[in-house]
């Protein structure tokens, strides 16, 4: 077939810069991470009583993320059959493709159809046969920036499913950083082979104005672009190429858009850590645990004993406020709001299942941490009570997730709301606590868990406030600072006093791995002994033993004293 010389989604000319991105962003991984969460059970519905299963690939690249895809759809139905057709305009990454299935065995048995063309020219080619060949399964990876008309293509691709198939989209999310560059330089960026600035937004935007239904995943990522500022870098001239679009990012803009460009990425799209700068893939601000302090909280947890001083309250609280909350209620909605490793989670829903055994439950969680949403994960799937309990995972900061719920006008309303020790890591108390009472369905309960005040962490944040609240926590609070928040909104709550004390002895040898661990939790681094002067290190440490702390048997036991606060819908 002729087909027209529009350039595909990547030329040769550009397949070296699509590639230092991939190496660089490690994007590859972070999709097959939450594929592997997602796609086991979507393929067990799929392809249920099927004698043959047919997939589609639009865009493939390289084929890394499409031969683990093929790899989960076999281990999921071993014994049927299973047809490939791959559209990929570049015939560097459709060899590289070809190779990767070479040396994969359990592909060897897949017939693969390839189609070295763009998206648009496969459909005017499948149209011109009148054979419209039906799939299972279509996946469309980082690839709709490169079609002309989004609703048409959409629609063309949803044509070729079979009943019960499904389309699977991977997008920028909304407010993304590649969405701040593109719609910020959208006049100077969208000039090539990608005519409209496009993410997540435009794309449900789409899919409602189309009548169709679906449902979002968030899938999180951050790489480094350190490289992008160094002119004379390759790895951060490819990087520029690619994000920009270009086959020479120096060449291709006047020196005012280049500096903008480099400004932006380094200043809206970026954060620096240990001076290296990282590009985020949701939004430019850390999260409540990332994952290189995720250890730290795992020790304090086991340290602190905090689940059990919080289980033991939740066990008089919340069995009372639950029969209230759900009388006559045909279902019931959870959001767990920084959950880390949903140990109390698991609790809360266990005491609600109990009190309603009979009544379906769906939960929602927002955390962070990869590392502590797998470790939560992992502990449903060891729950057998939870069997049955839809989860839907949001890997994102609390407020990245008020961004989003805002950004696609769609508010799911719940019944119980829990944030755990996580109001430290918002930038607005108020902003926050409003927005999640919006959510609150008639008769719902907000439940807030923070230090109290004049807790032993009180002390020492309102003390060493300005040495503290540099990093993602900007604010000393409390309960104290919660309440008078709650007031000031005029919201009906009830305080309850959770107490709980714990043995911090180890943190005053400086060669003890635990205590290394407390203190940097404690003091929210990554480093305790790096991050701070000898001065205030030594202040620090006399603090935590005469001010925050008793003396008993020898050891040094950390008042850690909580309030658990219920705002009424």
């Amino acid at each position: 077939m002729a087909v027209d010389p529009k350039t595909t989604c990547y030329d040769d000319t550009r397949a070296q810069s699509f590639q230092s991105y991939i190496q660089q962003s490690g994007q590859h991984k972070a999709v097959l991470r939450s594929l592997h969460n997602i796609l086991p059970g979507e393929f067990e519905r799929i392809g249920v009583d099927q004698s043959r299963l047919d997939v589609l690939s639009v865009g493939s690249g390289g084929g890394e993320v499409d031969v683990e895809i093929l790899t989960l759809l076999q281990s999921t139905f071993p014994a049927v059959p299973i047809t490939v057709d791959i559209v990929e305009g570049s015939t560097q990454l459709t060899d590289n493709f070809k190779a990767l299935v070479a040396k994969t065995p359990n592909l060897q048995k897949i017939p693969f159809a390839w189609h070295l063309m763009s998206s648009e020219n496969y459909e005017k080619q499948v149209k011109a046969k009148g054979d419209m060949k039906k799939f299972d399964f279509i996946q469309m990876i980082q690839m709709l920036y490169y079609v002309d008309n989004l609703a048409d293509t959409i629609t063309f691709y949803q044509s070729l499913l079979k009943n019960n198939g499904r389309l699977m989209i991977i997008i920028g999310a909304a407010n993304c950083s590649y969405d701040i560059l593109w719609k910020t330089y959208k006049k100077d960026l969208a000039v090539g082979i990608v005519r409209d600035s496009r993410s997540s937004a435009e794309v449900i935007a789409c899919l409602k104005s189309l009548g169709l239904k679906y449902e979002e995943h968030d899938q999180t990522n951050s790489f480094d672009i350190t490289e992008c500022f160094n002119p004379s870098n390759q790895t951060g001239k490819n990087l520029l190429n690619f994000m920009t679009a270009k086959n020479n990012f120096y060449e291709s803009f006047t020196p005012e858009i280049r500096a903008g460009i480099l400004d932006l990425l380094r200043n809206k799209c970026s954060t620096e850590k240990d001076g290296r700068e990282s590009v985020m893939a949701v939004d430019p601000k850390t999260t409540c645990y990332d994952d290189t302090r995720a250890e730290s909280f795992q020790s304090y947890i086991q340290q602190s004993g905090q689940h059990k001083a919080v289980l033991r309250s939740l066990h008089k609280i919340l069995p009372g406020e639950f029969k209230r909350i759900g009388a006559g209620k045909s279902s019931l909605d959870v959001l767990g709001v920084g959950s880390g490793g949903g140990e109390v989670d698991v609790e809360i829903l266990t005491l609600l299942q109990s009190t309603f055994p009979a009544v379906p439950i769906t939960t929602d969680i927002v955390e962070g941490s990869t590392q502590l949403t797998d470790n939560f994960k992992a502990l449903v799937a060891k729950t057998p009570n939870l069997q049955k309990i839809p989860f839907a995972w949001h890997l994102m900061n609390s407020e990245n997730y008020e961004k989003q719920v805002k950004a696609k006008g769609d508010m799911k309303k719940f019944d119980f709301i829990h944030m755990v020790q996580m109001l430290y890591h918002v930038d607005n108390l108020a902003d926050t606590i409003t927005f999640y009472h919006s959510l609150l369905k008639n008769n719902g309960r907000l439940m807030i868990i923070i230090a109290a005040a004049k807790c032993s962490c009180d002390i020492l944040w309102k003390t060493y406030e300005k040495e503290l609240a540099v990093d993602d926590i900007r604010e000393s609070r409390s309960s104290t600072e919660v309440i008078a928040c709650l007031k000031s909104l005029g919201l009906k709550y009830e305080e309850h006093d959770q107490t709980n004390s714990f043995d911090i002895t180890e943190c005053f040898n400086p060669s003890n791995q635990t205590g290394q661990h407390l203190l940097n939790f404690l003091t929210a681094k990554n480093n305790f002994y790096e991050s701070f002067t000898p001065e205030i290190r030594a202040g620090i440490l006399d603090l935590l033993r005469n001010k925050c702390s008793t003396e008993k048997d020898g050891r040094v036991m950390f008042n850690n004293n909580m309030s658990c606060i219920l705002v009424h819908a």
